[in-house]
């Protein structure tokens, strides 16, 4: 039989139960990293923590992706992107948006993902180098917003952008995809 789930107890912290959730997620264990970020989502609300509360609807966004519930993982992504609207910080906001738009990309509605993809770019841009990874992932979903849509103008010096940021990055599967995407086809 599979592993006992337990819930924490009341005394356990958000951060407690959001490092158990995310444990679940990279030990691959979706359903049980959703019943406790559900679980957070809860939590946070009934007593009014909107910091925690927006963690935690990101950390719920992730696991319905993880079971491809994808319109829900949609929702969550997009309350936390309402709150982190309004309580900051913009980093997290342009997470919430990038997030929301990769959803939407992969639901086919590139008209819906773009304008978010661009949001979450200009909050990057305005993070500096530090945030050069996070901006790399954006401009790769616009990317590939532009060329699903066949403006492959416009995909071509983003992927271009994208291939750089991931070298400095050292990210070498980024890397060889853009070069793929870049390259002539024969």
């Amino acid at each position: 039989m599979g592993e006992m789930l337990s819930y924490g107890t009341m005394s356990e912290t958000f951060q407690e139960q959001f490092a158990r959730g995310y444990q679940a997620r990279r030990e691959g264990r979706a359903a049980d990293s959703r019943a406790i970020f559900f679980k957070a989502v809860r939590s946070a609300a009934e007593e009014g923590d909107r910091p925690d509360l927006a963690e935690a609807l990101c950390g719920l966004g992730q696991a319905e992706r993880d079971i491809g519930n994808l319109p829900a993982s949609r929702h969550h992504y997009q309350g936390a992107a309402v709150l982190y609207r309004e309580i900051g910080p913009p980093a997290s906001l342009a997470y919430a948006l990038r997030h929301e738009a990769d959803i939407v990309r992969e639901l086919c509605l590139p008209a819906e993902a773009e304008p978010l993809y661009l949001e979450a770019e200009g909050i990057y841009r305005q993070q500096g180098e530090a945030a050069d990874l996070d901006l790399a992932n954006t401009l790769r979903g616009l990317a590939l917003v532009y060329e699903s849509s066949g403006r492959a103008d416009a995909s071509k010096p983003l992927f271009e952008q994208v291939r750089a940021l991931y070298a400095k990055c050292k990210v070498q599967s980024g890397v060889a995809e853009c070069e793929e995407k870049l390259s002539p086809r024969q």
